[in-house]
C-alpha cells in the first residue's frame, strides 16, 4: 500500500514538473517572439541620407490597448509607451511648438499629392513603415527629438539606446499616409491647449494620427472616427489636423468649446480656420497660406517636383531661435510613395516606397 502511494506521488510530481516546464517553455517562446520583433525593428533603423532615417516596424504597438488606456496628455502617452515597450522603464521626451504648412494638389495625369513642411529644427527625421494585421499599411514621419535621441541629444539615432527609444515611434508621428491614400498632418495653432470633456473616450492628437493611418481610408471616415473621441492637445498649444485622400477631398479638423469643427480646405498652416466670422476668408492671416493659395490658384495641377518647390517657397528659417524646416515631404496618395527633402536641402530629394524599408 505504501509503495502504491509513493508511486502515485511520484507521478503527480512528474506531471506537475512537466506542466511547469511546459508553461516555462511557452513563456520563453512567447518572450522570444516578442523580443525578436523588437530586435528586428531596432535593427531596421538605417540612415538614408542627410538626417533622414527609415524604420520598418515589426512589433505590435497595441493600438486598441492604447485607445482604452484613457490617455489625456503627452505624459500619459509617454507612460503608456514606456509600460508597453520598455517594461515600465521611463524614457525622456522633448516636445516643442512647431510651425508647419500642408496642402493637396492634383497632378497633370489625375493623381493626388499632399505636401507638408514640418518646422522644428535641430534633430533627425524618422520615417516609419507600419503594416499592422488589423489595419492599413502606412508611412509616417516624426522627429527623433520627440523621443530625446538624435542630433542635439546625448544618444545618436543609431545607437543602441536610440534604436530602443524609437520603439515608441508609431505614437510620435506628426504626419503620414496609408495605403488607401489617406494622409493626415498635425499642425500647431497659436492658442492654449484644448481638452474636451463630453464623456467620450479620450484621444490625444498624436494618437489621432496613428488611429487615422491605421483605420481611415477617406476624409469622411476620418471625421466619423474622430467624432467618437474627446480630443486632447499638448505641449502648451492647440493643434489641428489637415486630412486629405486619394479622391481629392481635403479638410481641416479643429476642436474648441467641447466640439469638433470641420472646414473643407486644400491648404492648412498655423491659424484657426473655424473662427466665427472668417467664413472662408483667410487672406492676410498667414504669409505661407497666402503663398500656397496664390500658387495653387494660378497652377492647380503640379508634379511631385512642383509640389516640392511649393514647400521650398514656404519653408521657415529662424536661426536666432534654432527653428527651421526639418523636413519637407510630398505624399503620393495614389501610388503610396513619398519624396523627402531634409533640413531645407531641396537639391537632394529622397524617393521612398514600402520596399525601401
Amino acid at each position: 500500500m505504501k509503495k502504491q502511494k509513493t508511486g502515485k506521488a511520484k507521478r503527480i510530481i512528474k506531471i506537475t514538473a512537466l506542466s511547469l516546464a511546459g508553461i516555462l517553455l511557452v513563456s520563453v517562446i512567447a518572450a522570444g517572439f516578442i523580443l525578436r520583433g523588437r530586435a528586428a525593428t531596432m535593427m531596421s533603423v538605417k540612415l538614408v541620407g542627410d538626417d533622414l532615417y527609415t524604420m520598418r516596424f515589426q512589433q505590435d504597438y497595441h493600438l486598441d490597448k492604447a485607445l482604452q488606456a484613457e490617455i489625456k496628455s503627452e505624459n500619459d502617452l509617454l507612460k503608456f509607451i514606456c509600460d508597453d515597450m520598455f517594461f515600465g522603464y521611463q524614457i525622456d521626451a522633448n516636445l516643442e511648438k512647431y510651425g508647419c504648412s500642408a496642402f493637396i494638389t492634383q497632378t497633370p495625369d489625375g493623381k493626388y499629392l499632399a505636401g507638408r513642411n514640418f518646422g522644428l529644427g535641430g534633430s533627425d527625421t524618422i520615417c516609419v513603415y507600419t503594416n499592422p494585421d488589423d489595419g492599413y499599411a502606412s508611412i509616417g514621419t516624426g522627429s527623433t527629438d520627440m523621443l530625446a535621441v538624435g542630433e542635439g541629444n546625448d544618444n545618436a539615432t543609431t545607437s543602441l539606446w536610440g534604436r530602443a527609444a524609437l520603439l515608441g515611434a508609431p505614437y510620435i508621428l506628426v504626419d503620414g499616409m496609408n495605403e488607401k491614400g489617406l494622409t493626415a498632418s498635425l499642425l500647431d495653432v497659436n492658442e492654449g491647449e484644448t481638452h474636451m470633456h463630453t464623456g467620450k473616450p479620450d484621444l490625444t492628437v498624436t494618437m489621432a494620427i496613428r488611429l487615422l493611418l491605421d483605420r481611415a481610408a477617406t476624409v469622411q471616415e476620418t471625421v466619423e472616427l474622430l467624432g467618437g473621441y474627446d480630443i486632447h492637445t499638448g505641449h502648451g498649444w492647440t493643434q489641428h489636423l489637415f486630412v486629405a485622400d486619394a479622391n481629392g477631398s481635403a479638410a481641416v479638423v479643429e476642436w474648441g468649446d467641447n466640439k469638433m469643427k470641420v472646414v473643407e480646405s486644400p491648404i492648412c498652416t498655423n491659424f484657426r480656420m473655424t473662427t466665427p466670422g472668417l467664413r472662408g476668408q483667410y487672406e492676410g492671416l498667414c504669409d505661407r497660406f497666402d503663398t500656397l493659395h496664390g500658387a495653387l490658384d494660378k497652377k492647380p495641377q503640379n508634379t511631385a517636383a512642383d509640389a516640392m518647390k511649393l514647400l521650398e517657397a514656404v519653408k521657415q528659417e529662424y536661426p536666432q531661435y534654432g527653428i527651421f524646416t526639418e523636413w519637407s515631404v510630398v505624399y503620393n496618395l495614389t501610388d503610396f510613395s513619398v519624396d523627402y527633402a531634409v533640413n531645407m536641402n531641396y537639391d537632394k530629394v529622397y524617393h521612398l516606397t514600402p520596399e525601401d524599408f
